[in-house]
């Protein structure tokens, strides 16, 4: 056996998910995948952290020996720390659909207590959303799932302060020229809509701590062009040009919700397009980290 079908089948006897592996050790889900594929060989300290987590000698994880009882059966008690607690993948599944069935549900409540009481489907509709995406993320996704969960209550409570308010995170840059006749709670709304979206990176940042990407020739060209893109490109089109040629062919202005809807929308991609590069370029940065002190 190779050592990536050792690992395979170890994990598998342990009923643990490549998820519950990467969680334990700390590392990204594709790492462990590449080990399991014989893409990749794990380092030593990985290695030792695999036999204590497996309750095996590092003979048996790398060529499959087969190690005395009496000497793996200690071990084998202490193998897994306290601290880690892997959930299978059913019970992983099931902490979900409960999570998804509860989200679901205070949704409807919501929905039709508006609908009764007041006779308003938009209002439930706009009281419910969050509720609802979040429900459905859990029936979805399984990886990551209160991250994503994350991002859609914020995007939908951002959404509604914006056209409730008519303010952005970006009101925060009239901080200097704002006057108690222009209403202190507007400008305080808007410094929540930035506080909010800056926790929402640093946990998406966090949440992808373990992710390492070579910095290959394609990788560097993709990164730099994106963040041009995004810190450049895409403000000076939305500008200088899709949103001056929107306004003309509004004229006077009677219905100005297509320049909104736009400006949402663009703010919304152009925040997905950094986050993105944001996790990407950290993830190139660990590795060549890494390569640096080993040569060290």
């Amino acid at each position: 056996m190779t050592l990536g079908e050792n690992i395979v089948r170890l994990r598998t006897q342990k009923n643990w998910s490549q998820g519950d592996l990467a969680d334990a050790l700390d590392i990204s889900r594709q790492s462990v995948s590449k080990w399991e594929t014989d893409a990749s060989i794990p380092e030593l300290d990985k290695l030792l952290k695999l036999s204590e987590l497996f309750g095996v000698t590092l003979d048996e994880l790398v060529r499959g020996e087969d190690a005395p009882k009496a000497e793996t059966a200690a071990p084998a008690a202490q193998a897994v720390p306290a601290s880690f607690t892997p959930q299978t993948s059913s019970e992983q599944e099931k902490r979900h659909t409960i999570a998804g069935t509860i989200l679901l549900c205070i949704g409807a409540v919501l929905l039709l207590t508006c609908l009764i009481l007041a006779g308003d489907l938009l209002a439930g509709l706009i009281y419910g959303l969050p509720f609802f995406l979040c429900g459905i993320i859990c029936f979805t996704v399984k990886y990551r799932t209160g991250l994503w969960c994350g991002w859609a209550a914020y995007l939908c409570i951002d959404l509604y302060l914006r056209f409730a308010t008519g303010l952005s995170w970006t009101t925060v840059f009239m901080t200097h020229l704002w006057t108690a006749q222009m209403n202190y709670a507007r400008l305080a709304i808007s410094w929540v809509q930035l506080l909010g979206m800056l926790v929402m990176i640093v946990c998406t940042v966090r949440s992808y701590r373990t992710l390492k990407l070579p910095a290959t020739k394609k990788e560097g060209t993709w990164l730099i062009a994106g963040w041009l893109a995004a810190l450049v490109v895409l403000p000076l089109l939305m500008s200088y040009g899709v949103m001056p040629l929107l306004l003309d062919d509004l004229g006077n202005y009677s219905n100005i919700s297509p320049y909104f809807l736009l400006n949402d929308v663009y703010s919304y991609a152009r925040l997905a397009l950094i986050n993105v590069l944001l996790v990407r370029s950290l993830a190139v940065w660990r590795l060549k980290r890494e390569e640096k002190k080993a040569e060290k």
